[in-house]
């Protein structure tokens, strides 16, 4: 693929990206922090077991604040504004993302870019 190609290809993958992030942030009200955390609340949410199993694990605002490089009490913050708008679940353990379908809409057009890079 020509460089010319290859950048119009990723450019139409961003377009579609930031267009699902703005209806994201659109549909829930929330801002595009928090929409970054949602992302990457899901990130260290699922992970893999020997076996090639899934499982869930909940991320706790000590972990995520470490992963994003961000405060933690912004962090807690916008997390709680998150639970209020039903994306993410509070659990004793950490935080999980409750609504699956708008992160896999999110992360399958990351991967689809990537596969296409």
């Amino acid at each position: 693929m020509s460089d010319r190609n290859e950048l119009a290809s990723l450019a139409r993958y961003a377009a579609k990206m930031f267009k699902l992030l703005s209806s994201l942030r659109g549909r829930h009200g929330i801002d595009f922090d928090e929409v970054l955390i949602f992302i990457a609340l899901g990130r260290l949410n699922f992970d893999h077991a020997p076996g090639n199993l899934m499982f869930v694990k909940p991320a706790n605002i000590v972990s995520l604040s470490d992963f994003m490089e961000i405060p933690r009490e912004t962090l807690r913050r916008k997390l709680l504004r998150l639970e209020e708008k039903d994306l993410v679940q509070r659990t004793s353990y950490g935080f999980v993302v409750k609504d699956l379908d708008s992160w896999k809409r999110i992360t399958e057009i990351a991967q689809l870019a990537e596969l296409e890079a």
